[in-house]
């Protein structure tokens, strides 16, 4: 079984996303972990970007997403609910709580989700 964890950017490569696969992996044990932080150099999803992510999805069993700083960004919106209109289970990261996920969620767009990122390297 796969399951394609869906985050935030800015969590690419932190202790938080190391916590998070931790915690993915305590709930699915023997669950193979796809991970787009982890494949960022790779030409077709530099070159594809969302749509490259979004064909991940739908090679998976199953998503798992976070939100970032309480909210939902851009791309994680737009792999849940593509997730759920595959057909796909899809569950929140909620602490160490997973939590079922079946309506489409409201996210931010993309113009939001970059004016969030903007905000925090400037701070």
């Amino acid at each position: 079984m796969r399951i394609y964890y869906s985050h935030a950017m800015p969590i690419y490569g932190t202790k938080q996303e190391r916590r998070e696969r931790l915690l993915i992996e305590q709930h699915f044990p023997g669950h193979e972990i796809v991970d787009p932080g982890a494949i960022q150099t790779n030409p077709e999803k530099r070159r594809r970007g969302m749509e490259y992510c979004l064909e991940l999805v739908e090679t998976c069993d199953s998503v798992v997403f976070t939100r970032f700083l309480s909210v939902i960004t851009a791309g994680v919106g737009k792999e849940v609910n593509h997730a759920l209109s595959k057909g796909k289970l899809v569950h929140e990261l909620q602490g160490v709580r997973v939590v079922p996920v079946t309506e489409p969620v409201a996210y931010l767009s993309r113009e939001e989700t970059v004016e969030l990122y903007v905000g925090l390297r400037a701070a």
